[in-house]
């Protein structure tokens, strides 16, 4: 019976997640501008995967099977490098210039590497121009990361954007290759990168749009304006970031065990996205559209094991899943290869997908847990430059693979490296398990409350993990009208009370319900009073940990006190609003 009460519980706690992420998805639907930059945001993916598989099918003719790996490698490391410079830019311009600025100069790069294939150019000046177009796509996600915010009008559209986002980009992994396969069963690798380069012309009108109607702060500064000057947000600049990370890896095993499992998975990744090419077109004999067809087939299972890596939320014992997310990776990859048979491989391939994408949210989660918060951030922005290094070094090993063991034998060795890794690391992984603590109190609560109903599991439990339990007295104001912002609060049982100039507003009763997102966001006073009525029990999160919770983009901080504009104008004006305006 107790088991069947809890199962009851999750299943009641997984409905009032759907229902309030479906609710806000729509409302993040209904506006124009995060429709714009959503769909550039797709449109980006889709011609982004797709390129990356004309390029590596253009290389095995134009100058042999063995540059395949070395042209993916020419692509990788110039991304890498400009990276830290492309977060730079995101932070010293405005956001909507730099991610228009950034689909255009691939609609230039994309479009002279089409030139370049169609009129029969050398081989090295078309590398040239595609490196310089991956290295254009750097710009794309911190400059979208950080304007997503000024584009919502409210915090619980904030997350969905994200969340959809991630969601934009699975489909673009699938649709992509899919779209070039198509192309290259008719055309050339040219005429794929043609319509890339079309593709993100048409992402650069999308997001021009959106520059006119993006949101602005109210007169000023608000913090300035209304609090009096704050102290700005200082940020390390992104190599610092980089480099104290690995600084921070060096002092923590744990630490270090999970990401080197972590950084298996992205070099397996470069890998495959190479020998996909040879096995489409030396074994299974598929044609130029096979490559994309299976780098679709991949991205569909990593589409599907992404949503069902949900049920991961909350679970104490993750090591099992990431080894049953291995295993099933492995054999999935090992049966593919030995198919012999397109429709087979393809299908297996997908299923294999599905093991790769869960054993990057069960690796994701058990980083979060083993790595001290103070060093948390730092850690995974080591972790993105290891994983870039890592997709490179895969795809330039695949030439050496292929010549010791052929091309059946390199994709063994390369589907079989990760279940060995998990394998080799299981003793200490279970004992992360055992140690590990999981706040099942906090998530639950946190999966009520529509702000964070859409974020995915690992940052779901890093905020769960930085929130605080707080139980004030009967009748004390926890948020006062006109004070400094510094935390956010979510009422687990009891009653809060709203009111504003004096004036009764609403009464706060369900659980799951948040007040005083506004200061926090716009970084303004308090505009409204909330008092506790009887007995009651809220769960408290600091600015900071709100903010990096809600934006899901570090860098995104500062730009995050755009968001409760509209929402501030309808409290101060006591205009009617569609929906209750938040408490604070």
């Amino acid at each position: 019976m107790h088991d069947t009460g809890r199962a009851t519980d999750r299943l009641g706690g997984i409905t009032r997640q759907a229902t309030a992420t479906s609710r806000v998805l729509r409302a993040v639907l209904r506006s124009q501008a995060l429709r714009r930059v959503l769909a550039a945001f797709l449109v980006f993916n889709a011609s982004v995967y797709g390129t990356w598989v004309a390029v590596l099918v253009y290389a095995y003719g134009a100058t042999g099977p063995a540059s395949v790996g070395i042209v993916g490698l020419v692509q990788l490391l110039p991304a890498a490098a400009f990276a830290p410079v492309a977060a730079v830019l995101v932070d010293h311009h405005p956001r909507e210039r730099v991610l228009a600025a950034g689909y255009a100069a691939q609609a230039v790069t994309f479009g002279l590497v089409a030139i370049g294939m169609l009129a029969s150019l050398p081989a090295a000046a078309v590398y040239v121009a595609a490196a310089a177009g991956a290295a254009a796509t750097t710009l794309t996600r911190p400059a979208q990361g950080s304007l997503l915010p000024g584009l919502s009008r409210t915090p619980e559209e904030l997350t969905a954007a994200n969340s959809l986002a991630g969601t934009v980009e699975g489909v673009g992994v699938l649709v992509g290759p899919l779209l070039a396969a198509l192309v290259l069963a008719v055309a050339s690798p040219g005429i794929a990168w043609a319509a890339g380069s079309l593709a993100a012309a048409g992402s650069t009108l999308l997001v021009l749009g959106v520059a006119r109607t993006t949101p602005r702060p109210v007169a000023g500064h608000a913090g300035e304006a209304e609090t009096g000057a704050t102290a700005p947000i200082v940020e390390d600049g992104p190599g610092s970031r980089v480099t104290s990370g690995l600084r921070a890896l060096a002092g923590n095993g744990e630490t270090r065990l999970v990401v080197a499992l972590l950084a298996v998975r992205m070099a397996s990744s470069g890998a495959i996205d190479v020998l996909f090419v040879l096995l489409a077109l030396d074994v299974l004999q598929m044609g130029d559209a096979g490559a994309g067809l299976l780098t679709g087939a991949l991205g569909l299972g990593i589409m599907l094991g992404g949503a069902a890596s949900l049920g991961l939320v909350g679970r104490q014992r993750l090591a099992p899943a990431m080894a049953v997310s291995a295993l099933g990776w492995g054999v999935a990859m090992v049966l593919a290869t030995v198919a012999g048979r397109p429709g087979v491989a393809i299908a297996l391939i997908a299923v294999a997908g599905v093991g790769f994408a869960a054993l990057d949210v069960s690796g994701r989660t058990i980083l979060q847990r083993v790595t001290p918060d103070r060093l948390l951030a730092r850690v995974l922005a080591a972790l993105e430059g290891i994983g870039l290094l890592c997709l490179a070094l895969g795809s330039v090993a695949v030439p050496v693979l292929a010549g010791a063991f052929g091309v059946i034998g390199a994709l063994v060795v390369v589907a079989l490296l990760l279940p060995a890794a998990v394998a080799a690391a299981w003793i200490p992984l279970r004992r992360i398990d055992r140690h590990a603590h999981v706040p099942l109190r906090e998530l639950a609560l946190l999966r009520r409350n529509p702000i964070f109903a859409s974020l995915p599991a690992p940052q779901l439990e890093t905020v769960a993990r930085r929130a605080r339990w707080i139980t004030p007295l009967p009748g004390e104001a926890v948020i006062r009208e006109g004070d400094p912002g510094d935390r956010f609060y979510v009422l687990e049982s009891g009653a809060l009370e709203v009111t504003q100039g004096g004036t009764w507003l609403r009464r706060l009763v369900d659980p799951g319900s948040g007040a005083g997102e506004i200061a926090l966001l716009r970084d303004v006073a308090r505009t409204a009073t909330v008092t506790v009525d009887g007995p009651t029990v809220l769960l408290g999160l600091d600015r900071a940990d709100f903010l990096a919770g809600v934006t899901g983009h570090d860098a995104a901080l500062s730009a995050g006190r755009e968001v409760a504009d509209q929402y501030l104008g309808r409290t101060t004006s006591r205009a009617a609003p569609p929906t209750d305006p938040p408490a604070g």
